[in-house]
């Protein structure tokens, strides 16, 4: 079969299909991580904004020992128990630190139980993610939050639904890569991705509506600080941490050679499940479908209608993705000058990346849109 991308070979194609077999379990996994309670804290967690409204510090320290206590290693060899003790021990690490408490300064046995529960998962970073304060965060009573503020939980929920759809559109994406641009499921695919890519422009309209810069400085970023295991210092979750970089990389990350993008991808892929680093892996170093539809237009050869329809159709996913991404810019750059203005000096993300990674991927996106609009237009 003849690809969009030329050198998409039919091995890499199988690959890719048994990709998408692990992508579409990820749901379920992290429903089964949501739903799991290994160290029986959910009622210590449901107090846990409380304690952080009276800055009871004390509680919270001795609340994460007697989680830290229940990690047995029945917990240690299974995924999910593993996955959802890492999540409820972060919680109450997060909330010490949000008051500058080490907790591996206070509590026995935490740098080498997030040791264990790391590598019964498979991760490189011993700490948390954004994915589980997200889509493995329970619902509902059980829900994991460091406030009782309505906005933490209009953060929560924005996240998790986008987080949602862009695994729906980056399966669709991945499927459209099997197909060569003059074939009509190429152009069904990038449609159905940008349809799902909605969810995303909905959920940042959510957030810019429903929490002021102020609310989230203040009472919601405090709480994503770095963290020490075994004295190095672990940056905590961020919004980086999402398959939206998967999506970049295929449409136009592959075979980027610029300075900040790199270290950007690769230090935000490491914290996602094991199944987007190796979507990453595959498509690292090929040819991206920008770069793709380059060299089929300097053939010189007038495109035909299903090629038109393919281009217009990935055209309507970028633009939803810059739908998203002017208006998450603009939110991100609030945040930074009010932090600027209270704090002065340099600021970063909880990532530890700051708003020029986020600007740069934002030109990109409007590159990519400004090249296929010219195509449409020529």
């Amino acid at each position: 079969m003849n690809y969009v991308n030329e050198s998409f070979t039919e091995s890499m194609a199988v690959r890719s299909f048994q990709l998408l077999e692990k992508l579409q379990w990820e749901q379920e996994i992290n429903k089964a991580i949501a739903d799991a309670d290994p160290l029986a804290v959910d009622s210590s967690l449901c107090t846990l904004p409380l304690l952080n409204e009276q800055t009871r510090v004390e509680v919270i320290r001795e609340y994460l020992a007697l989680a830290l206590a229940k990690v047995q290693k029945h917990i240690k060899e299974n995924f999910v128990q593993a996955s959802a003790a890492i999540r409820d021990i972060c919680m109450f690490a997060a909330s010490l630190m949000r008051y500058d408490i080490e907790p591996a300064d206070c509590v026995p046995g935490f740098s080498r139980a997030l040791i264990d529960l790391s590598g019964a998962v498979k991760s490189s970073l011993p700490r948390d993610s954004f994915i589980d304060y997200t889509s493995r965060n329970p619902k509902g009573e059980r829900e994991r939050r460091f406030t009782s503020r309505l906005e933490e939980g209009i953060f929560i929920d924005s996240l998790r639904r986008g987080m949602a759809s862009l695994d729906a559109c980056l399966q669709e994406l991945m499927q459209a890569c099997c197909y060569p641009l003059n074939q009509s499921n190429f152009a069904d695919h990038c449609s159905a991705a940008a349809y799902n890519f909605q969810v995303m422009i909905d959920a940042i309209v959510q957030v810019k509506r429903g929490i002021t810069t102020e609310v989230f400085t203040h009472s919601i970023r405090p709480f994503f600080e770095p963290f020490k295991v075994e004295g190095q210092a672990y940056s905590a979750p961020s919004g980086a941490e999402m398959s939206i970089l998967n999506i970049d990389l295929i449409l136009w990350g592959a075979d980027c050679k610029d300075e900040i993008y790199m270290p950007y991808v690769q230090a935000n892929i490491v914290r996602l499940p094991m199944v987007y680093q190796e979507i990453c892996q595959l498509f690292m170093g090929q040819k991206s479908l920008m770069t793709s539809i380059g060299e089929r237009l300097s053939s010189g050869r007038e495109l035909c209608e299903h090629e038109r329809n393919s281009i217009q159709a990935l055209h309507s996913l970028v633009t939803k993705m810059y739908s998203f991404r002017m208006p998450h810019y603009k939110v991100v750059e609030d945040n930074v000058k009010l932090r600027l203005k209270e704090t002065g000096g340099e600021v970063k993300g909880s990532s530890g990346f700051g708003i020029d990674e986020v600007k740069y991927v934002l030109e990109q996106t409007m590159k990519s849109r400004q090249q296929l609009s010219q195509i449409l237009s020529a």
